[in-house]
């Protein structure tokens, strides 16, 4: 029986007795909704500002000499910048463009327009650098370079040597250049006490065009002689002129091109050249004596080329002193020539007046050179006798001083 009454169900009264007052319910809810209306509301403010936040972080414009390519899910997506071009994988500078945040878009940019350095560093350097150095701190000579810690390269005469190469290039081709070889690790390298920047860049592109120029000038500079390296140039047998500079850099053309790394090659120079401390002095004075000699052989060669270009003046001169008296005589022989014939026709014609006209030339010529002429016209048998004086007779010098009488 007792259970029975526990498990009887509670009449309608017992329940109206214990249910919540209707103004009770009704202003839970009302507080329930309001609450529900705030979060909503609020919900709509952060999907607005969370889809302007999308909108303008994905806004960004590639920087001036620079090209950029844009990255989905790790996949290099192509756009339409130039209608006449199509598609490209490149965005080019200058311009802006729109991509979802990371990590569902990347954009990687990359120098296209400017000048990129790249040098052997230190792989031809010693381990301490004596240029960088002051004298008193140097090491023995004898001690100061070590085979497989220091760095250098020896020339075509076996002479050993420490040299630095650089060279300035500009990628033209950003697809190859980045998908191929290019590598964004950073090495942890620091500067050393010779005072070289750090590489920042151990491999990948960087490190392939550094290796590449190493090898170009140890390949080139193993054929030349230690002088033509330290005066930079060397002279062939036939006479043509070859710069260290411009046959490093063929050299390095030739590699580049067999790995296409989409760049172009602007410049290389040669930073720094220098022979071990051991034989440095033996090395200038070798060098001194060398630019002496240069010096005196351009001196001859100057001297050479004046002499001969004034001898071919002078040469010029007398064949055309030579060709104007052949003219000049040529034209005299011809002008005698036709007088002769016009005066021979004349005295076929008329002998005797031709006689009387040649011998008054002859007078008339002949007094013309006389300063002076006297005629005495009447002598003894009605004849005429002419007396030319040729020369003055020298006047008495009226300044001689008299005879001194005793």
């Amino acid at each position: 029986m007792e259970d029975k009454e526990l498990l009887t169900p509670p009449t309608s009264d017992q329940a109206n007795s214990t249910a919540p007052p209707d103004g009770l319910q009704s202003a839970g809810m009302q507080a329930l909704m309001r609450m529900l209306r705030i979060l909503f509301q609020g919900l709509r403010v952060l999907i607005i500002v969370i889809f302007v936040y999308l909108l303008f972080s994905g806004m960004f414009r590639v920087d001036d000499q620079n090209e950029a390519m844009l990255f989905r899910f790790g996949a290099l997506q192509t756009r339409v910048i130039d209608p006449e071009r199509g598609e490209s994988p490149i965005l080019t500078s200058g311009k802006w463009y729109w991509a979802w945040p990371y990590p569902i878009d990347w954009v990687k940019e990359i120098p296209a327009q400017k000048s990129v350095t790249v040098s052997t560093g230190e792989v031809f350097l010693p381990r301490i650098n004596p240029s960088l150095m002051d004298q008193k701190e140097l090491p023995p000579a004898e001690n100061f370079l070590r085979p497989g810690n220091d760095g250098y390269l020896i020339s075509g005469d076996t002479n050993i040597l420490h040299t630095r190469w650089e060279v300035n290039f500009r990628i033209v081709n950003s697809a190859k250049y980045y998908l191929n070889f290019y590598d964004d690790e950073e090495a942890q390298a620091s500067a050393t006490s010779r005072g070289h920047q750090p590489e920042q860049r151990q491999r990948g592109t960087v490190a392939i065009i550094r290796n590449l120029l190493s090898n170009a000038a140890l390949a080139e500079m193993a054929t030349w002689r230690v002088e033509d390296l330290l005066a930079t140039s060397r002279t062939l047998p036939n006479g043509k002129v070859e710069n260290i500079k411009d046959k490093v850099q063929e050299r390095l053309l030739d590699f580049l091109e067999e790995v296409d790394l989409g760049i172009q090659v602007q410049s290389v120079n040669l930073i720094d050249l220098q022979p071990p401390l051991a034989t440095m002095e033996a090395f200038r004075k070798v060098n001194e004596a060398s630019e002496t000699g240069r010096a005196e052989v351009l001196k001859a060669k100057s001297y050479a080329e004046s002499v001969v270009l004034a001898a071919q003046g002078n040469a010029y001169r007398i064949v055309d002193e030579a060709k104007s008296y052949r003219t000049r005589i040529v034209e005299s022989v011809k002008a005698d020539s036709a007088y002769f014939e016009t005066v021979l026709a004349e005295y076929r014609k008329n002998p005797e007046t031709m006689l009387t006209a040649l011998y008054t030339d002859a007078l008339r010529t002949a007094l013309a050179q006389a300063p002076n002429k006297y005629i005495i016209h009447t002598l003894p048998g009605d004849s005429q006798e002419i007396r030319l004086q040729i020369g003055q007779i020298p006047e008495k010098n009226e300044g001689a001083a008299a005879p001194v009488e005793e």
